[in-house]
């Protein structure tokens, strides 16, 4: 082989040992690259997602308790007006019979729950002669039992006026498990003797 020929195959060995240690460099230029870059930045719509989330998890308690509440309500409610019936009611009708024996009389009006209002029973009663067409606070002795949805408790009124003399006021409210013939009737007595201190000259 001639010398030319020997000279231009070793220019294109050393060309090529040239171009695979460029090639080389390259490569561990770019794996340099991928070990010493910084770490991605966070995801800026993070902070949006995490605060739809909480908002889901509030809004899914809220609706629970909601719920739970309404649960609630609704057994009070229930609980009330089976009480109605089968104390409530009952003792009254008795107080009024003995009242009725006794030369007075007694009236029970009863509201039931709606929309705008709650469950309430009320006791008018006479100390003497049948009792008015539209008894009233300022008129008759009474007991007001009002069902306290909210609270879950009956709030308690008490009203003593007889001969233009007495007074009405709120007393301390039942729990239903506190509703029986007994206190329902106690309560009742307390009324009508502090009703017959009234009148013709106190």
């Amino acid at each position: 082989m001639s010398e030319p020929q020997n000279a231009d195959k070793n220019r294109e060995a050393v060309n090529l040992a040239e171009a695979q240690e460029e090639s080389l460099r390259s490569q561990r230029a770019a794996a340099a690259d991928q070990t010493s870059s910084p770490p991605a930045k966070p995801d800026p719509y993070l902070e949006i997602d995490e605060a739809l989330t909480v908002w889901s998890s509030r809004e899914r308690a809220f609706v629970e308790r909601e719920a739970a509440a309404k649960v609630e309500r609704e057994k009070f409610l229930r609980d009330f007006e089976e009480l109605s019936k089968s104390v409530i009611k009952p003792t009254m009708e008795s107080v009024i019979e003995r009242l009725r024996r006794d030369g007075g009389d007694g009236a029970i009006e009863e509201r039931r729950w709606d929309a705008f209002h709650t469950p309430r029973v009320i006791l008018w009663m006479s100390l003497e002669g049948e009792i008015s067409d539209k008894p009233g606070q300022d008129r008759n002795p009474f007991l007001q039992l009002d069902a306290d949805v909210a609270h879950r408790q009956v709030n308690v009124w008490e009203g003593d006026m007889w001969e233009r003399q007495g007074l009405s006021r709120v007393t301390s409210p039942w729990k239903l498990n506190e509703i029986s013939p007994a206190s329902v009737t106690e309560r009742i007595a307390g009324i009508l003797q502090r009703a017959a201190q009234n009148g013709l000259g106190g």
